[in-house]
């Protein structure tokens, strides 16, 4: 059709987020048969020893910022090298709600963390933002000096 003619064209397409889909269930003229969603969002960042640090301490670190008007979706951490020291921590969340995504999550454990939130973490989350707002992980290294450590956050957003 005439959207892929113009991708192909111009090889890379920036779209503004939030991006909307309508769609017309069954094809028709009326109203009801309109059906609308938005297309999600995923941001996946590589977080490591490189911006945790290796000594024991708790470090801040921005994500991404999630446009006015989105929500989070799930949070999912893959940890491809599980920190080698007592208890590492993740939480993932905002300035103002440390913890709004992720609760403290343990990152010593090569693995997926699927997203468990909450009955209070579904509440929360289902309330849009209302201002531009940047996604944190918060990293507690607990005891003694890590030498290694990566996970691989994902956030959904819609």
């Amino acid at each position: 059709g005439p959207l892929s003619s113009i991708l192909k064209e111009n090889q890379m397409t920036t779209f503004s987020y939030p991006v909307n889909i309508r769609n017309h269930e069954p094809l028709g003229p009326d109203v009801v048969s309109m059906r609308e969603g938005r297309v999600s969002g995923r941001y996946s960042i590589t977080v490591g020893t490189a911006q945790t640090g290796t000594a024991a301490g708790v470090t801040t670190i921005p994500l991404f910022v999630a446009p006015e008007g989105s929500r989070v979706y799930e949070c999912t951490l893959d940890i491809t090298t599980g920190y080698d020291n007592t208890t590492t921590n993740f939480n993932i969340g905002t300035a103002a709600a440390p913890t709004r995504v992720k609760a403290a999550t343990s990152v010593n454990t090569a693995r997926r963390q699927n997203y468990a939130p909450t009955a209070a973490m579904i509440s929360v989350n289902a309330i849009p933002f209302a201002a531009d707002t940047t996604i944190q992980a918060v990293v507690s290294i607990d005891t003694s000096a890590v030498t290694v450590g990566s996970v691989i956050v994902h956030v959904q957003i819609i």
